[in-house]
């Protein structure tokens, strides 16, 4: 399960609009003027705006929401923003109708809030149809996680892993990495440990070992990076490697989260006693 602060909402997404690589954000509501005066869409976006005025899920910005999409139900923005609260809050049901209609006006834009959600709770099925069809359908060059914190294809790609096909979320992974050719800058911290996680599972060892020295040279604080090397040499019988890498570890652990390594994906996070296991055996 991932692990993110979601009191930061806020999402960026990148097209293709053209034949060459031109980058749009698309962050949070747009400008009201574009829809024509006095238009349904219009009404409803300007009194989003004065929801927005209200703390999150207040029951004054719920009626406001619902005000919107009474005078402008084909203003998707108001269907989005009003499900946010119900997914924070666990309401599920709820908050799916609601991303279901704002996906109806416009999959493009909120096809991957949904994916979120879905595999937040491990309806990995649902997340890989969502997401497949926002980048094989929607021309989607990049698009972030709702805190920013990764691009959807690592989702994409342990949504396939934990769905049976390591292979194929390794090609995801594979198909975002190549993306950041381009826009190296994009690249975000937790890309190369990603993948080396997916090498490892797929028995790919040497793979493995060179996604998470990359990992290491954009951020050499991970615990987590260092306990799968001592795996891997493990595997590779090289134990003194192994123990090494498992110190390495244990040391890193001591600073962060009183005992264990926090990761962003929960089934990947590794606890203080089980680096001491290794390191006893």
């Amino acid at each position: 399960m991932v692990r993110f602060n979601m009191y930061y909402y806020s999402y960026f997404c990148f097209f293709f609009f053209s034949s060459f690589f031109n980058l749009n954000v698309l962050s949070g509501q747009g400008n009201c003027l574009i829809y024509a005066e006095e238009s349904g869409e219009r009404k409803a976006c300007e009194l989003c705006y004065r929801a927005l005025e209200y703390k999150q899920g207040s029951k004054e910005s719920q009626l406001l929401f619902d005000q919107a999409i009474q005078i402008g139900p084909n203003y998707a923005w108001a269907y989005y923003e009003k499900s946010v609260p119900f997914f924070k809050r666990g309401l599920f049901a709820e908050g799916v109708s609601l991303i279901n209609k704002a996906i109806e006006l416009e999959p493009q834009n909120y096809l991957y809030y949904r994916a979120y959600w879905y595999f937040y709770n491990r309806s990995f099925d649902f997340c890989i149809k969502d997401l497949e069809e926002l980048y094989t359908n929607h021309n989607i060059s990049y698009c972030a996680t709702p805190s920013g914190e990764l691009e959807m294809r690592l989702l994409l790609g342990m949504a396939h892993a934990s769905s049976g096909n390591t292979s194929k979320g390794i090609s995801w992974i594979q198909h975002l990495m190549d993306t950041y050719k381009k826009q190296p800058n994009l690249k975000g911290t937790y890309d190369h440990f990603c993948l080396g996680v997916l090498y490892y599972k797929n028995n790919q060892l040497d793979l493995a070992i060179e996604q998470f020295e990359q990992q290491l040279a954009i951020d050499n604080n991970f615990a987590t990076t260092y306990y799968y090397l001592g795996l891997i040499k493990e595997k590779e019988s090289e134990s003194d490697e192994a123990e090494h890498y498992f110190k390495q570890a244990l040391a890193k652990m001591n600073r962060e989260n009183n005992g264990y390594s926090f990761n962003i994906f929960e089934e990947f996070n590794v606890f203080k006693a089980d680096i001491e296991k290794k390191l006893n055996k």
